[in-house]
């Protein structure tokens, strides 16, 4: 069969076509001449139309085949398959890394004239079934066309808000399309006309997806995003939603949400506003948008303000691994160093540091903040025990975060207006399920002094939760009860609370050093507030602290001089030998003063040399001749239980000073084992000497 006998069954338009294919490999000008002359004889045969146009692309002649692609969007709008390449031309014009053919489709589009771009992007969005494709393809028509972005973007914020309604979550592509992409181009729109309703509804929507992705982890994040779960500084592009929203509603503390560095300028002009009268309390109709333009600037500044303190606190939060150099913290009742006249005991040796800098108004605490220092770095050391640093910016920064949030939430909880709406608002963020806001509103509590309060409610987070928490919140409750306790003068409950905590330090991961914080000088009518890093040694540190307080109230203030009570504290006074040197003269007066003195344990726990040297003095001649019950005897001298001077029997005196230098060979041993383990055996019998 002939070559033309084979084609005979084509037709004519076929023919050419198919000629033309032949010559196209070996003979380029051929095969063009071939779709020439198939175009001059068929004019109106797409089949023939859409040929030159591949001929054209393949030839990357640019302008040519934009030519062939415009006369067949306005001649042959309904053939598929002019569509299938519309629709690879719009999957080129959304590629943020476009390969070389991408880039000449995107080459293509660009030497259409703008009425064919529009109408072509405008059919495409229309033709398309996927959702997301023809809301990606209106947010081209915004972004390609500007003048177009009203009438488009107003439909997109429509079409974007019904697709959601089927998703569970605000982590959703649709809403992110929203926020992210649409509103902060829409909203910069001259002459923008949208009801101020809309726009308080697309404010919250905001709010809510930013929220809701800044608390969730990143793992989390790329299962619900599809893979695309990156947000460049999420809180700014937040805060230019809120400026540029506030801007069409025509609100004066936008002005400063430019920057998330601005939060304490916009906070005080959002004091600033309410002191100069603004109407929060009235009807909807009466200082409606006051109460609009506060809450929802107030309500930004507070959870930047709240999340800023969490991630202080929590270093690690949302995160899938656990720093070791970044433990978290908790906010604990500290303690102060009255402050004396030079020639008045002081409870403890001050360390020669300056003093922190106190606000005039005694109701403002004190913050200081721990900064323990990682592994390997060099400390400062006090009996032996490496001691952080001060807090430095970093504490200024956590206290600042704190005090932003707390002056928020009181703005926001002292109006009945601004109570409701806010709280409407929390609850649609899911705030229940915010364990950091729970932990805050304690926070709070502490902070304004009201102990009673807080008490009751970590108290009764441990009875809900107890079997439920994870040892971090088991420990940081408990530290933040014991220091309620103590602040309230309840010694029994400080002192089980702490106890608890002990109970859990041997199994407790944490490094780190000591705090030089947890006491400061101040007035007596000043209170202190520490952020305590919850590692082994600083948790530990603070109870033991707590209970040196607690003990010294009773044996030194009170005057409750049992024995026990003096030789626990003498125990726990080595913990951060010799700070607090000045406590242990006082006792010793009392023992003095006593002449005796009988502690069983001494022998198991006390192994500081300087003490030790002490008692040892105690018990010659020059030092008094006391009769001290605190060695055990040996075996023969049974019938005898209290080894004094003042008797001749040699045997006692010996097995006094041989048990005492037995004690000292024992000083090297580590000081925090012992305390340990003092507090876990003997701490019941101390809770009960505090009762």
């Amino acid at each position: 069969m002939t070559p033309d006998k084979e084609l005979s069954h084509l037709t004519d338009e076929e023919y050419l076509i198919h000629r033309a294919k032949e010559r196209h490999a070996t003979d380029p000008c051929a095969a063009k001449c071939w779709m020439i002359t198939a175009q001059a004889l068929f004019p109106k045969n797409f089949g023939i139309q859409f040929e030159v146009y591949q001929t054209e692309k393949s030839a990357k002649n640019v302008k040519e085949a934009a030519k062939c692609l415009g006369i067949m969007l306005r001649e042959f709008a309904h053939e598929p398959v002019l569509w299938q390449e519309v629709e690879s031309i719009m999957v080129a014009l959304r590629q943020s890394t476009p390969d070389s053919h991408m880039t000449f489709l995107t080459y293509l589009f660009n030497m259409l004239p703008k009425d064919v771009q529009h109408s072509m992007v405008a059919a495409a969005a229309e033709r398309s079934q996927d959702t997301m494709t023809r809301c990606r393809l209106m947010l081209l028509l915004t972004t390609t066309f500007p003048e177009s972005t009203t009438h488009h973007g107003l439909q997109l914020v429509e079409s974007l808000i019904a697709a959601e309604k089927h998703c569970p979550s605000p982590l959703n592509p649709f809403r992110r399309m929203l926020v992210c992409d649409l509103l902060p181009r829409l909203l910069q729109t001259q002459g923008l006309e949208v009801r101020p309703k809309t726009l308080h509804n697309l404010l919250s929507r905001a709010i809510e997806f930013y929220i809701t992705y800044v608390t969730t982890p990143s793992r989390v994040l790329q299962g619900i995003m599809n893979g695309d779960s990156k947000i460049e500084d999420p809180w700014q592009q937040l805060f230019t939603v809120v400026q540029l929203i506030g801007w069409n509603l025509g609100w004066d503390l936008v002005k400063g949400f430019q920057s998330t560095s601005n939060r304490e300028v916009i906070l005080q002009r959002i004091q600033n506003l309410i002191e100069g009268g603004a109407r929060l309390g009235g009807p909807k109709g009466e200082g409606g948008e006051d109460v609009r333009e506060v809450l929802y600037t107030t309500l930004t500044i507070f959870l930047h303000a709240l999340m800023d303190y969490t991630k202080r606190l929590y270093p690690d939060f949302n995160q899938e691994t656990t720093s070791t150099s970044s433990p978290p913290m908790t906010l604990v009742e500290a303690f102060i160093y009255p402050e004396t006249e030079p020639s008045e005991p002081s409870l403890v040796v001050p360390s020669k540091r300056p003093r922190p800098s106190l606000d005039d108004d005694p109701t403002i605490p004190i913050i200081t903040v721990s900064r323990p220092a990682p592994p390997g770095a060099p400390a400062a050391v006090v009996g032996g025990l490496g001691v952080g640093g001060q807090g430095g910016i970093a504490a200024g920064g956590l206290s600042q975060a704190l005090t932003t949030a707390i002056k928020c939430w009181d703005i926001l909880k002292s109006y009945e207006q601004l109570r409701a709406e806010f709280v409407r608002l929390l609850e649609s963020l899911g705030s229940e399920l915010w364990w950091w806001l729970r932990v805050f509103t304690v926070d709070v509590l502490i902070y304004q002094g009201r102990l009673a309060e807080a008490a009751r409610d970590l108290r009764h987070t441990l009875t809900q939760h107890h079997t439920s928490m994870q040892p971090t919140a088991f420990i940081s409750t408990n530290l933040k009860l014991a220091s309620v306790f103590y602040a309230l003068s309840n010694l029994s409950g400080a002192a089980e609370a702490v106890l608890e905590v002990v109970r859990q330090l041997p199994g407790w991961v944490g490094m780190g050093g000591l705090t030089s914080e947890l006491t400061v000088t101040a007035p007596p009518t000043h209170r202190h507030l520490h952020v305590l890093a919850l590692t082994r040694p600083q948790c530990l540190q603070f109870a033991t602290t707590l209970l040196i307080h607690a003990l010294r109230q009773r044996v030194v203030v009170d005057r409750h001089t049992d024995d026990f009570c003096i030789g626990h504290l003498i125990t726990l006074l080595q913990y951060e030998w010799p700070k607090y040197s000045n406590t242990f003269e006082e006792v010793l007066q009392i023992i003095r003063k006593q002449g005796v003195f009988s502690y069983p344990l001494f022998s198991s726990y006390v192994t500081t040399p300087d003490i030790l040297e002490e008692f040892m003095y105690l018990a010659t001649k020059e030092g008094g001749s006391l009769q001290l019950d605190i060695i055990p005897i040996s075996q023969g001298n049974k019938q005898q239980r209290t080894i004094s001077t003042r008797g001749v029997d040699r045997d006692l005196k010996h097995d006094f000073k041989l048990g005492m230098k037995k004690l000292m060979l024992r000083s090297s041993e580590p000081i925090e084992g012992t305390i340990v383990t003092f507090l876990t055996r003997e701490g019941s019998l101390l809770h009960q000497n505090l009762m």
